[in-house]
């Protein structure tokens, strides 16, 4: 006879995998965050804090939805690595910055 686990039974969704749990976070602030420009609107976000508090497991999912979608994943990964790739000269130019943090990931190990 087969048995039904107990998250099924319960009614209570599996549990979800770390990947899955990044992009429900993305895709909230994402929602939330992509019409302002204000950058303490985007990481003060609450769905943002919970990427961050990811801490490192979230550096390649960061740099892997940063390539995809060039969503502005900059604060976080600072907050979470401390490194700052970006030279001043490309603050603020988006896919300059994009790309210097992709650079960046493939030089430590994370692409």
């Amino acid at each position: 006879m087969a048995t039904i686990p107990a998250s099924q039974r319960s009614g209570t969704p599996p549990e979800e995998s770390l990947e899955q749990r990044f992009q429900r976070l993305a895709d909230i602030w994402h929602k939330a965050v992509a019409h302002h420009s204000s950058s303490s609107i985007r990481t003060n976000h609450p769905a943002d804090q919970e990427i961050i508090h990811m801490g490192e497991a979230a550096v390649p999912l960061l740099l892997r939805d940063l390539e995809k979608t060039r969503r502005h994943w900059f604060a976080a990964l600072h907050a979470i690595t401390g490194a700052d790739p970006v030279p001043p000269g490309d603050a603020g130019r988006i896919a300059k910055m994009a790309e210097a943090w992709l650079h960046w990931g493939k030089e430590h190990g994370y692409r």
